[in-house]
């Protein structure tokens, strides 16, 4: 979902630039603000979104930091004649 929407905001702005070079002058100053105006939003979007898979976020790391301490402590405990393979890394 996030790059979904990161994806999106580089196409906005790839075609905003080109927009706004193709215009006359006097409406510059519109698609300026109109664009900063846009990318506001979006990029307001784009906060929420990721404060709301934090969680999930947090979750997944959390779950490979205990899987890797899990490995690490169950390869302690093997003595050195034998070892899982993969201890040997």
């Amino acid at each position: 979902m996030k790059y979904l929407h990161t994806s999106l905001l580089i196409i906005f702005l790839f075609f905003a630039i080109i927009h706004q070079q193709a215009k006359a002058h006097d409406t510059g100053k519109v698609l300026e603000d109109e664009t900063a105006r846009q990318i506001h939003n979006m990029s307001l979007e784009i906060i929420n979104v990721m404060f709301k898979s934090l969680p999930n976020i947090l979750d997944s790391i959390s779950a490979q930091l205990r899987q890797e301490a899990d490995k690490k402590y169950k390869c302690s405990l093997q003595s050195k004649d034998y070892k899982n393979e993969e201890c040997n890394d």
